[in-house]
């Protein structure tokens, strides 16, 4: 039973709605007094029996009541919700529900209708239960002229203001204190009514959700958690509310959309300062970020709004892909800590060597875990290789370039080159070789051995390992430095790669890692010069 009835002024007061005034005030007096000594009071419009509980007779309570009805709009709008008196027929139906007989009451009633008859079986209606006769009959009275006039006039309000709109208005809104917008909507018919109801209902809704997008939009938006724990608030505290303005406009209508693009907006922007002032540490950070962009993309209206929508969840979707199982998250963290400090050192195969040392390990526990052939362990372990590769490369060149600029300045001196034998050793190029080019060959070929023991994606170590190394091996085999520790063969573990042939990730943005040296020419190149250099040396210096 809807507290409008229950709790109406009209019943706390013991009267009807067009009670005349001085039994209204000898009932607000006796009430008073019997208030004072603590005694209760039944008065026979209380309809007990019909309607729960006897009135609250409190002091309190009794002045709210007269309070409550002061006004003239006021009486009017309770009025609404209370039996009326208005005819002999009237009188004798309300001697029957005092007498708890509805079933005679409503017959009475319904013998002839007018406008007292349709507010006394609205409200007998609503006590029941059944909302959409309550409200079909007491919208009746007020959307009829002739019906409305004698309604003012029967509680003596002639004078009101009031337009047939505003008194809907004044219904409708009490209603939706007690009735859901759904279930008010499927029962009323009359469109002024329907629109007042959408307009109403959806006001409430509109206004939750926009304060929900402030209070998500005052986060700091450097602040990762903050912008989380902001976001998944935000998402999840207006579903309820964005849902009852789609089911009361439509999700079609305009004031939908605007709301329902803000909203999106406003998640998605939690979402992006998530995932971008996130830490290193969590690693979740994409999948976590991708909940606000799926469930944005899922609630978006406007194209644009849409199309920002999919561009993220491609971006995180992607980075979602790409992101470690769970069982390997602590390691795959910790080798790319490795990765990130190795970027920050000098191109030295030294680097390299503690890169290939401290990372190995943590790729035999993700190997062990998740399996040779996982593309994410393949990825991973080539994009270590690929990084530690690039210093090789780099430091074996700088060495070779130092040693070819010192036969430069030799060749063009015009010195006799039998001199060369009596140069100080510091300056012989065979020094030079000892001294500048064969230390950095074997430790890139310590390095590579180092290597040999790591798995690689098929396509890298076919394009990309396996020539740089068989020229690295050619060099020192020139130069007479061992390379006999190594039992390493270029088709090994071909069995155990994928298919796959992207460019592994790379960690180091330099363009120069790649298998030629700082002029351009191959590491194969400088193999030939090296052997060219020899046989120089070797007429040189007898």
């Amino acid at each position: 039973m809807i507290k409008l009835i229950k709790h109406n002024p009209y019943r706390t007061l013991g009267v009807l709605s067009n009670t005349p005034l001085r039994e209204r005030i000898a009932n607000q007096n006796k009430l008073n007094a019997f208030a004072k000594i603590g005694k209760s009071v039944i008065f026979l419009y209380d309809f007990d029996g019909i309607i729960e509980e006897v009135p609250l007779r409190t002091p309190e309570n009794i002045a709210a009541a007269i309070t409550a009805i002061n006004l003239d709009s006021n009486q009017l709008k309770h009025s609404l919700f209370w039996f009326i008196n208005a005819s002999p027929i009237d009188g004798i139906a309300l001697k029957y529900l005092q007498s708890k007989d509805i079933i005679k009451a409503k017959e009475l009633f319904q013998k002839r209708e007018s406008f007292s008859s349709l507010i006394n079986l609205g409200v007998l209606a609503f006590i029941e239960g059944n909302f959409a006769e309550g409200y079909a009959n007491i919208s009746k009275v007020i959307h009829n002229e002739s019906y409305r006039t004698d309604l003012l006039e029967t509680l003596s309000l002639q004078n009101i203001t009031l337009s047939e709109n505003e008194i809907a208005e004044m219904f409708i809104a009490d209603l939706l204190t007690e009735i859901p917008v759904t279930k008010l909507l499927s029962a009323v018919n009359n469109p002024s009514d329907k629109e007042i109801i959408s307009e109403k209902a959806v006001n409430e809704p509109i206004a939750e959700i926009n304060t929900a997008i402030s209070a998500a939009k005052s986060v700091n938006s450097k602040d990762a958690n903050a912008n989380l724990t902001a976001g998944t608030v935000l998402m999840n505290s207006t579903k309820t509310a964005l849902k009852q303005v789609r089911d009361i406009v439509g999700a079609t209508s305009t004031k939908y959309q605007i709301v329902a693009d803000n909203l999106v907006k406003q998640i998605l922007q939690c979402g992006i300062n998530y995932y971008n002032n996130a830490s290193d540490d969590d690693v979740e950070s994409p999948r976590k970020a991708m909940s606000f962009q799926a469930y944005a993309l899922q609630i978006a209206i406007g194209k644009l709004t849409k199309d920002r929508c999919q561009e993220n969840y491609d971006i995180l979707k992607k980075a979602v892909d790409n992101m470690p199982p769970a069982e390997v998250a602590i390691e795959t963290r910790k080798i790319k800590e490795e990765l990130r400090k190795f970027c920050q050192q000098p191109d030295k195969i030294s680097h390299s060597i503690t890169l290939l040392n401290n990372t190995k390990p943590l790729l035999q526990t993700i190997k062990a875990k998740i399996g040779t052939a996982n593309m994410f362990y393949l990825s991973l372990s080539t994009q270590v290789v690929g990084n530690a590769l690039h210093n090789l490369i780099e430091e074996v060149n700088t060495a070779q370039n130092y040693f070819s600029a010192v036969i430069k300045v030799i060749k063009e001196s015009g010195i006799d080159p039998k001199l060369l034998n009596y140069l100080d050793d510091e300056h012989s190029p065979a020094k030079i070789i000892d001294s500048k080019v064969k230390p950095v060959l074997r430790e890139a070929w310590k390095a590579t051995t180092i290597m040999d023991g790591f798995d690689m994606e098929s396509d890298f170590r076919t394009k990309r390992y396996i020539p740089n190394r068989n020229s690295l091996k050619d060099m020192c085999e020139t130069l007479h430095i061992s390379t006999s520790s190594s039992s390493y063969q270029s088709s090994s573990r071909a069995s155990t790669t994928t298919t796959r042939t992207t460019t592994p990730p790379r960690t180091t943005p330099p363009s120069s890692s790649t298998s030629s040296s700082d002029d351009g020419l191959p590491v194969g190149c400088w193999v030939v010069i090296i052997i060219a250099i020899i046989i120089f040396l070797a007429n040189v210096l007898g």
